[in-house]
């Protein structure tokens, strides 16, 4: 659902820059010329897009924490690879993830070992998870991924649905647990999940980036979810009154995130943390210092 609606976007831009282009040439009808002029215009115009909603975001995020140090290179450099990230998440990756993810099977695993199932963010869809997932099978983890749906559903429909795909998974695989690992949202549809159906299922979680304690962000966002995101929001209050689960945890979270204001909402009391500077929100998930926890994380589990 998430990528037609994205690919809906792409084709009303092109669209539009189609008509825009016709009108300044003074063309009755749409030549193949003019179709191919707006198929390169996509291109600026959703960089330019990127670039804006970036800005927006880090404006309106923006808190009296003091910043990260490390310089004005750092900070340019955080910002270019966020850029890119965003770009190539929702321009290029997420539109088109049936041909990016390609199958999704798993097929069953060796006894003892326990997949991994990729959890998403808000407004994405499982091809946001397209680069780490390429290099946990390279090296040799079985990993799955599920698309929360429907995209604006509250947290808990959304954990209703990743409970349906967990079960999927260790019929698929024979295994007995999964490791959740999730990015932004994502960790708090996996926590929903364990409050509503325990541990049994779950071997451990990494959560990338997750606005645990909310994010000011999330009062421009649509739906309920974005509504439960909000600091304060009483279903936060309610998942953070439970105790943490009682199972192996990892917080992986960078004080330079754009999307999580403040960025150390990602902090749980009593959670492990990796802390990584010099990454954005969405470039996390392209990051292979990201991948190197990951992989140590999963090798010890």
């Amino acid at each position: 659902m998430m990528s037609r609606r994205l690919c809906g976007v792409l084709a009303a831009e092109a669209l539009a820059l189609l008509l825009l282009i016709d009108v300044m040439v003074g063309r009755e009808a749409p030549t193949p010329w003019t179709a191919l002029g707006a198929c390169v215009a996509l291109v600026p115009l959703n960089v330019f897009t990127v670039i804006v909603a970036y800005v927006a975001a880090r404006w309106y995020g923006a808190t009296s924490a003091p910043a990260a140090s490390g310089g004005r290179a750092r900070a340019w450099r955080c910002t270019l690879g966020e850029l890119l990230a965003l770009f190539a998440a929702f321009v290029v990756i997420q539109p088109f993830e049936r041909w990016w993810m390609g199958r999704e099977a798993v097929g069953r695993v060796a006894p003892g070992r326990v997949p991994v199932l990729l959890v998403h963010g808000y407004l994405c869809n499982r091809g946001l998870w397209w680069w780490l997932r390429r290099r946990l099978r390279a090296r040799h983890f079985a990993v799955a991924t599920v698309d929360l749906e429907p995209p604006l559903a509250g947290l808990d429909e959304l954990a209703a649905r990743l409970a349906e795909r967990v079960e999927s998974v260790l019929v698929e695989t024979g295994a007995a647990q999964v490791v959740l690992v999730t990015h932004s949202m994502g960790g708090l549809v996996s926590r929903a999940y364990l409050r509503a159906h325990g541990t049994s299922r779950v071997a451990g979680m990494v959560t990338l980036a997750a606005p645990h304690h909310g994010t000011r962000l999330a009062r421009l966002g649509w739906g309920r979810n974005a509504r439960e995101l909000r600091p304060g929001s009483a279903w936060l209050r309610s998942l953070n009154a439970q105790p943490v689960p009682a199972i192996p945890l990892r917080s992986v979270w960078t004080p330079d995130d754009e999307m999580l204001a403040p960025p150390d909402t990602a902090r749980l009391p009593g959670v492990r943390e990796t802390i990584l500077a010099g990454l954005g929100h969405v470039a996390m998930v392209f990051s292979p210092r990201v991948l190197a926890c990951l992989e140590a994380e999963l090798t010890c589990d």
